[in-house]
């Protein structure tokens, strides 16, 4: 890449938080051509997932971007994704954003579109749905706020899969995976008989147990249209069906299905737990099976599913990130930002994204020289099998879920039980809401 920023951004907590900084590193083509004197210069942030096949790919073709326009001199500045959501929203409230940046969907971009810190790409999305035909106008939804669109959907996020060791179920007694909840719990039993922990689970980041687990389970109990009754209060948190998905956790919790050490791992650790053998499943997002196809031992057999509750097949799924526009570019920087945005979402980066195992939202097949492990198919499969719920964390007010995540966290506990959780969860709802 002829300008590679590549940022070590790291976040000191020493009693209080300290300060945020980083080192920079300017990098050149592989053609020695740097970018001409009268060029636009463009500025792009991204969280980075060294390690991850999509972030990879997106990045190889953010690279072709810029060794093909010479008249757009492209800064790229990525921050490792522990830390990327604190540094965007401190940056965002100093008016401090680069020209274009990484964002996420849902409650968490309406911030920034009502703080005026991006623009409306209402005039751009014609690329997508008209001229090319690679996006429909409903897959803007999730990046769309008052009906205006302000970022490109990349790929689908099924925040939902339990990737399992299909040997040590099959030493628990289960040669398949379990087709329903009384046998789920079963197997849970037969795993504890075995000394084996059931289900690894990192979730000292709190989000785990709200995006991969009640996201899910919840949407099995009270169906799609439950956090928009609760948005405009025809429903609440303290209804009895999602009581009733809490008390999942709770039973589960119970029932010893996790490792001891659930809020003081994070979710990368409890990959780790799954393909050190130190649990027989794991339940991540699509994600997850990037981590386990890089790092599971040869002789490990694992397979895909999903939790059967309830005879439906719902999953969570949420657009992944897109890329915004800082509401104050004009002129040739706008178009420079537009040129950006039309090169990087488009078919090459959506048949990389496939020949990765990830789910993509775009009207794009299946490359023929795509080679995908035969897990990755099954999982792509039960994707496709599988109708999508919404993912909380996408949906709720900020505040609603932080409480969420922390009630989940005081249910492991025994510090709440679902009913108070429920409780206190709607008296924030409501309190938001005055």
């Amino acid at each position: 890449m002829r300008k590679l920023v590549l940022l070590g951004f790291v976040l000191i907590l020493i009693g209080f938080l300290a300060a945020c900084s980083g080192d920079s590193e300017e990098g050149s083509s592989s053609d020695g051509d740097s970018a001409s004197e009268d060029a636009v210069e463009l500025t792009f942030w991204k969280s980075e997932d060294i390690g991850r096949a999509d972030y990879e790919a997106f990045m190889d073709v953010v690279e072709k971007f810029d060794e093909e326009h010479p008249d757009i001199d492209l800064q790229v500045d990525t921050t490792p994704n522990a830390d990327y959501r604190t540094r965007l929203n401190t940056q965002a409230a100093g008016g401090q954003l680069p020209d274009v940046f990484q964002v996420w969907p849902g409650a968490e971009l309406e911030p920034l579109v009502e703080g005026e810190a991006v623009q409306p790409i209402d005039d751009l999305i014609g690329y997508w749905t008209e001229e090319t035909g690679l996006l429909d106008e409903e897959d803007f939804e999730d990046f769309s706020v008052d009906g205006s669109p302000y970022a490109v959907p990349a790929n689908t996020n099924p925040t939902h899969m339990i990737f399992y060791d299909k040997d040590m179920l099959a030493d628990a007694g289960y040669e398949e995976f379990p087709t329903t909840y009384d046998e789920f719990l079963g197997l849970v039993d037969a795993l504890n008989a075995n000394d084996i922990t059931p289900m690894a689970l990192g979730n000292s980041d709190a989000w785990v147990l709200q995006s991969v687990y009640i996201s899910t389970i919840a949407d099995r109990f009270t169906g799609n249209d439950f956090l928009e009754g609760v948005a405009n209060g025809e429903r609440a948190f303290t209804d009895d069906d999602f009581v009733q998905s809490l008390e999942v956790i709770d039973e589960l919790v119970k029932k010893e299905a996790f490792n001891d050490d659930l809020n003081t791992i994070d979710s990368s650790q409890m990959i780790d737990y799954f393909l050190q053998g130190r649990a027989a499943m794991v339940m991540d997002g699509n994600w997850g099976i990037s981590a386990i196809l890089e790092n599971m031992p040869e002789d490990k057999n694992v397979g895909v599913a999903m939790l059967p509750l309830n005879d439906k097949k719902t999953i969570a799924s949420v657009a992944g990130t897109g890329v915004a526009i800082n509401s104050d570019l004009e002129g040739e920087k706008l178009e420079a930002a537009h040129t950006f945005l039309k090169y990087v979402y488009n078919e090459e980066l959506w048949e990389e994204l496939i020949k990765v195992g990830r789910p993509i939202i775009a009207n794009v097949d299946v490359p023929e020289d795509a080679d995908l492990h035969p897990l990755q198919e099954d999982m792509l499969e039960l994707i496709a099998e599988s109708e999508p719920a919404p993912v909380y964390d996408a949906t709720l007010i900020p505040a609603v879920n932080d409480q969420l995540e922390n009630e989940l966290q005081s249910i492991t506990v025994g510090g709440s039980t679902p009913e108070e959780a429920a409780e206190n969860i709607q008296r924030v709802q409501e309190s938001e809401q005055q």
